[in-house]
């Protein structure tokens, strides 16, 4: 990542630190403030991988804009052209276009879908409502709560 980012500038800044790219194990997110500075770096990671005698996936690796306009330069990785999509999960969240409704909507689906295979918990007369608590905060808060400080809220979601 080093040498790929050598000579990319962030157009991202939190507190005063311009972002270039996000990094978990495997999975790297590469920010730009346009396309032919998003073609360059992708490139750019493509040389140094392959320096090292390692390969970018070019099935796994997406692009998403966040212009109106729609992606016009194709950007390629070992001589395929990279998907543009509009909504992609990284890190176990959806990223998308749409902001943060369709993480939300995915969220209370698996919660709900958690409740359901809790049903003979929640219906047992002999465990103690406490325990039932317990196990509600654990196992399905946790589930619908995962990523929540991501989420942007608007009036509709």
């Amino acid at each position: 990542m080093t040498d790929a980012l050598e000579d990319h500038r962030g157009t991202v800044s939190i507190g005063g630190r311009p972002i270039t790219n996000l990094r978990f194990a495997d999975d790297i997110d590469g920010l730009a403030e346009n396309e032919c500075k998003l073609a360059t770096l992708v490139e750019q990671l493509d040389k140094a991988s392959s320096n090292l005698d390692m390969e970018v996936s070019a099935e796994k690796t997406k692009i998403m804009t966040n212009s109106k306009e729609p992606s016009k330069k194709e950007i390629k990785v070992n001589g395929q052209i990279l998907e543009t999509v509009t909504k992609y999960k990284y890190l176990g969240s959806i990223i998308s276009e749409e902001g943060s409704k369709p993480e939300i909507l995915s969220r209370i689906a698996q919660t709900t879908a958690a409740l359901t295979k809790l049903k003979p918990i929640w219906n047992n007369k002999n465990i103690a409502i406490s325990s039932k608590i317990r196990l509600l905060r654990s196992l399905v808060l946790s589930i619908f709560l995962y990523a929540c400080e991501l989420w942007t809220l608007t009036a509709d979601t």
